[in-house]
């Protein structure tokens, strides 16, 4: 019996972050179009690293990437890449709620109103 093997890819930006990864396993019609074969022997379930952990998150719980590719292969970033990217995330637009609240103090305050 034939051994099966599955090619693993990654996706990167520009900067050289890894922005997605997949198995031509349980992704066989997943496009490899500007990806990059990680490995050509590999299992079912995708891996970034060999004998890593099948499937491994890719992104911080707050969406800032994990790994960046250094054209050979990838490697974990520091604490200290993550959280400058982390510091440069603008902050969100406030909600409608919190610019409601906003406009109603402003508008009480034109009046010399103390909510």
């Amino acid at each position: 019996m034939d051994d099966v093997y599955f090619r693993h890819y990654i996706t990167a930006s520009a900067s050289g972050l890894v922005l997605s990864g997949w198995s031509t396993g349980p992704s066989p019609d997943h496009t490899a179009d500007d990806a990059i074969c990680i490995n050509d022997r590999g299992g079912y379930q995708f891996r970034l690293l060999p004998g890593g952990e099948e499937n491994p998150s890719l992104y911080t719980e707050d969406g800032i990437p994990l790994y960046r590719w250094d054209g050979e292969r990838a490697l974990p970033r520091s604490e200290e890449e993550i959280a400058a990217d982390r510091s440069a995330v603008p902050d969100p637009p406030p909600s409608a709620q919190e610019q409601l609240r906003a406009d109603v103090d402003f508008l009480a305050a034109m009046q010399g109103v103390m909510l």
